[in-house]
């Protein structure tokens, strides 16, 4: 035991600490604190690991000064994490990749893509990179990444032919318009993450079908698929034609046991279960479906819980978890939440800690509409979700409904929810719940013609904000708490 007074300088620590302290730092911060130290800590820089990571709050400054120092330890790099753009500049990925070969890369993810972005010396490296295990493109944006970059990069990854690696994220719109022209996917690929975007023809079963032929090996299988055609090409609802194909000619997926899809185009439930009827195993599936171009084209059924559990049981009679969010415009007959919430009942003894709610608002319109949200209670710990903000809706009317049978537990459906806009008519709208469901909204902003503060008081019943006065009401209440 060393004496009370004894001082322990950085210098006394083992290299095993300073080993185990680098683990947890960017290269950045590595290279700001001890590059210039002493020469011990130099040494052990020469010898370990390097991650970098740099984000949108990152300024050109401190780009080139990590670039200074990678040019003795490019061979160190083993992971980058890049935003395409940062606080004062863009096309950080391209200036990197132009001034480093990366040739001991693992791991790389790329994110917000500029379109003057050039990715031709990116694809040069990644198609030598013999090592690499994991490649993440995050690029959702669509004004973002030209399209020739988008083609050969594709082409790079779903061709590429390393040993190690293992998971492909390529989350940019493209239309993989000749998917059918690969053959398989790189040998030992266990994870696949595609955004195919066109038109409906592109983001048909069939798209889908040829690009499953190539997940021999795939586990876990995520699929955003968005119609790209106007509103005036969308107006009636066309549903997505099945193709017909021999029983034996149908792909089987047997080692997929996870599957995320996101939709932005009108699949009814004819055309979700040809492609679940590929994965005999599945485990985890996530729904999403997002509000498509026109309000016609949503295909009412995804609407009952019946039509799923007859689904879900007939073609993954093994799955475990089913988590869904599904956003929808419609301008037909008012939907009956407690016959949507009836008919999902049955799947809250089915799945652990399975709940579901719906939200309902009806618009101020020519033609009677509402907007409608589904979700279930845990769709939020999806790894993979895309984030759906609840926008502004023109209103007269909010309701809810839950499968929940404790009514004060109704918020834990809101608990993510930290931005609320939403625009209400002058008439009374009913709150539904006792208990205030947005408990924890930062930021609320609601657009009111001038009404009595006892009305505005009702509406701010769903959250926990104070009472106000007739001199508060306003036509535009903002809130920030």
């Amino acid at each position: 035991i060393l004496p009370m007074d004894t001082q322990t300088h950085l210098e006394d620590l083992a290299n095993e600490i300073f080993f185990e302290l680098f683990d947890y730092l960017h290269a950045l911060d590595i290279f700001t604190a001890f590059a210039s130290l002493n020469k011990r800590i130099s040494s052990i820089l020469r010898s370990i690991p390097l991650r970098i990571v740099i984000s949108k709050t990152h300024c050109r400054n401190q780009i080139d000064f990590l670039s200074s120092h990678l040019t003795l330890h490019i061979h160190q790099v083993i992971s980058i994490k890049i935003s395409d753009t940062i606080r004062d500049d863009a096309s950080i990925i391209s200036l990197l990749f132009s001034r480093h070969n990366f040739i001991n890369l693992q791991f790389c993810r790329l994110t917000t893509i500029d379109r003057s972005t050039k990715l031709d010396n990116v694809i040069k490296q990644i198609k030598t990179f013999d090592k690499l295990v994991s490649l993440n493109i995050f690029n959702l944006t669509e004004k973002t990444m030209n399209a020739v970059d988008k083609c050969e990069l594709t082409q790079t990854m779903l061709m590429h032919q390393s040993s190690s690696l293992r998971l492909i994220a390529l989350r940019y719109g493209c239309d993989y318009f000749n998917i059918s022209d690969y053959i398989s996917l790189p040998p030992n690929v266990t994870s696949l993450d595609l955004y195919i975007a066109g038109l409906s023809a592109i983001v048909s079963v069939r798209s889908v079908i040829a690009l499953i032929r190539l997940c021999h090996r795939v586990r876990s299988l995520h699929i955003i698929l968005k119609d790209t055609s106007s509103i005036g090409d969308t107006d009636i609802y066309d549903p997505i034609t099945i193709p017909t194909l021999n029983e034996n000619d149908i792909p089987v997926l047997s080692q997929v046991i996870s599957f995320g899809f996101i939709l932005f185009t009108a699949w009814n439930n004819d055309s979700i279960a040809f492609i679940l009827r590929c994965m005999p195993n599945l485990k985890y599936f996530f729904f999403t479906f997002g509000s498509c171009a026109s309000q016609n084209l949503f295909p009412v059924e995804l609407l009952d819980g019946y039509v799923w559990q007859e689904m879900l049981e007939v073609y993954v009679p093994y799955l475990s978890k089913f988590e869904f969010h599904m956003s929808i415009w419609k301008c037909f007959s008012p939907t009956d939440l407690d016959i949507v919430i009836d008919s999902f009942k049955n799947f809250v003894g089915k799945f652990s800690n399975w709940h579901m709610v719906i939200d309902q608002w009806r618009l101020q319109c020519e033609s009677s509409g509402e907007y409608l949200v589904l979700r279930t209670l845990n769709y939020h710990k999806y790894k993979w979700i895309i984030n759906i903000f609840m926008p502004a809706i023109h209103s007269g009317y909010f309701d809810t409904r839950s499968t929940m049978e404790i009514e004060d537990d109704h918020y834990l459906f809101y608990v993510n929810e930290l931005d609320l806009n939403i625009y209400i008519a002058s008439e009374r709208s009913p709150i539904p719940c006792s208990s205030p469901l947005f408990q924890q909204v930062k930021c609320f902003k609601l657009e009111l013609p001038i009404v009595p503060s006892s009305l505005s008081n009702s509406l701010l019943d769903i959250v926990n904000f104070h009472q106000i006065s007739d001199d508060d009401a306003q036509e535009t209440v903002g809130v920030g708490v």
